[in-house]
């Protein structure tokens, strides 16, 4: 009979330990991914400026993949598993992302002293249809919000893609302020729960780029 050295199994003990190590972040991951949702509609972002009048609030979602629904107007990014595998991650409100945005937006603006109305807008909707509508509410300015991209995309760690375009018009729909965000952010990450670092992370960032954007000097002056 054939004795196992005891270095020979200490090193295939320390090997499997190793595999184990790998497996478990992996398998952990995968099996948090599916059904994943994201938290979008909680916490009211601190703003700049401050008003009394009206503002109409409208998130035109101009996502190619929204538009063309490759992907639902919940879609809020990607959860990958633990071998890439990416699974969709949706609205925690079931609502679409457009108007998560815009129902934070009006909370901002409230708490500033605006009066702030939601107009809900399709992402089928032409730009001129959702101008118009904005302009029907009759109020003393516009926000318009257009998503071109924003998702995040989770494996280890956690990764914020976003474009979209910021607009300030006034009660007859001219512009008053136009500025245009754009970039990729790393949120950091866990080995072992990558999901949900994701969801706290996320809707942080999430408060935070409205808080930068409506804190933008040209943003705030077009808003008195």
């Amino acid at each position: 009979m054939r004795v196992e050295s005891t270095a020979n199994a200490r090193a295939r003990m320390a090997g499997a330990a190793r595999f184990l190590g790998c497996l478990l972040p992996a398998l952990l991951s995968c099996g948090c991914t599916v059904g994943n949702k994201i938290q979008y509609s909680s916490g009211t972002p601190d703003i700049g400026g401050a008003g009394t009048h009206a503002v109409a609030v409208a998130t035109h979602d101009q996502r190619p993949y929204v538009v063309s629904a490759d992907k639902p107007v919940t879609f809020v990014g990607l959860q990958r598993g633990g071998f890439g595998v990416p699974f969709n991650a949706t609205t925690a409100s079931g609502a679409p992302l457009a108007d998560d945005f815009s129902e934070a937006i009006q909370a901002a603006l409230d708490a500033k002293g605006f009066a702030a109305k939601v107009v809900r807008v399709a992402p089928a909707e032409s730009p001129a249809t959702v101008a118009s509508r904005l302009n029907a509410e009759g109020a003393a300015r516009e926000v318009w919000l257009t998503l071109r991209e924003w998702k995040s995309d989770t494996y280890n760690n956690t990764a914020l893609i976003y474009d979209v375009s910021l607009r300030i018009l006034d009660g007859s729909g001219a512009p008053l302020a136009e500025e245009t965000f754009s970039g990729r952010e790393d949120l950091g990450g866990s080995m072992l729960n990558p999901p949900a670092h994701a969801k706290k992370a996320v809707p942080d960032a999430f408060r935070r780029k409205l808080e930068e954007w409506f804190s933008n000097p040209a943003v705030v002056r077009a808003l008195q």
